[in-house]
């Protein structure tokens, strides 16, 4: 009898020293099991809530605000519109002069609910309204951009052996083409810009003295592009070398123009009659800025306003 009631005593609270201490090392005893668990419930859960990079209900901008200048408005439209952001506009600010090489349609600055200095960092409600400026030429900048300087591309009347004669009905320029746009440069109204369309050898020494002649100005032809390639180490941008006239495979005329880093947005077609894509072949319908003429590399820098297919 006294053995079995050694046996049923551990079931009795413990009543030794050492006893007690156990049990109050164990991580289980009684209560203390479920506060355990509490406990731990209260640390996982906060933890699992933190560990996700993005925050609920918010994007957060595919460029800082430094990093959108300077880049085509158009491809920021696109990177905030695949952001997640929903609210995204475009304003257009008539800043730039014809003469300077400035890129028409560059961005100016980005704001974000009202914020142009944010980061990429930052995180912020889909519907934040999003205002991309970007530069521009002014409207009346391209119609009459000389309209008070007299001509200095046209042979004056002492220097034509024929200048007391009045010009027969042929003889008489026929009027510019219904798609070109008054103060362009065309064939119809200049002279330099038919002898440059009709060279043979693009490295003739007339490409350069039109290039630094005519700077700045905006010039209208028909032209083609005779070749493609990737600029660089960029996937989305490209060089492309255009020719005068109608494509041939086997001949050219005209300098080696070149429209560099661009891509398909850069070409400003209109947006009901825009082709798929640009490949080697097409006639194309150019309005460019004049840039440089490189006299090493016989390349000559066009910078694209407006661009038609034929």
């Amino acid at each position: 009898m006294m053995v079995c009631q050694g046996v049923a005593r551990p079931l009795s609270a413990p009543t030794h020293p050492k006893d007690a201490s156990m049990l109050a090392r164990s991580p289980y005893p009684g209560l203390s099991r479920v506060t355990a668990i509490v406990v731990a419930l209260l640390i996982v859960f906060p933890i699992a809530a933190c560990g996700g990079s993005g925050v609920p209900g918010r994007v957060g901008p595919p460029l800082s605000a430094s990093e959108a200048k300077g880049k085509k408005y158009q491809d920021v439209v696109t990177r905030f519109e695949n952001a997640g952001f929903t609210n995204v506009t475009t304003e257009a600010v008539a800043d730039l002069v014809i003469g300077l090489f400035a890129g028409d349609g560059e961005v100016k600055d980005v704001s974000i609910a009202g914020d142009s200095d944010y980061t990429a960092n930052e995180k912020f409600a889909p519907d934040a309204p999003v205002v991309i400026h970007y530069h521009t030429f002014p409207a009346k900048e391209s119609a009459t951009p000389e309209a008070a300087e007299t001509p200095t591309d046209q042979p004056s009347p002492s220097s034509s052996p024929q200048s007391s004669t009045p010009p027969t009905p042929e003889e008489v320029p026929s009027a510019p083409e219904a798609t070109s746009t008054p103060g362009n440069l065309t064939v119809e109204n200049n002279s330099d810009l038919v002898v440059l369309l009709s060279l043979k050898d693009p490295a003739d020494p007339s490409v350069a003295a039109f290039a630094s002649k005519y700077q700045g100005r905006i010039i209208e032809f028909d032209g083609c592009v005779v070749a493609v390639s990737q600029h660089g180490s960029t996937k989305t941008r490209f060089d492309y070398l255009l020719s005068a006239g109608n494509y041939d495979p086997d001949s050219a005329v005209g300098p080696n123009f070149q429209f560099s880093d661009i891509n398909y947005y850069d070409f400003h077609f209109p947006a009901d009659h825009s082709p798929d894509s640009v490949p080697v072949g097409t006639n194309l319908r150019i309005i460019a800025e004049v840039g440089k003429y490189d006299s090493k590399t016989n390349l000559f820098q066009l910078r694209p306003v407006k661009t038609n297919m034929r």
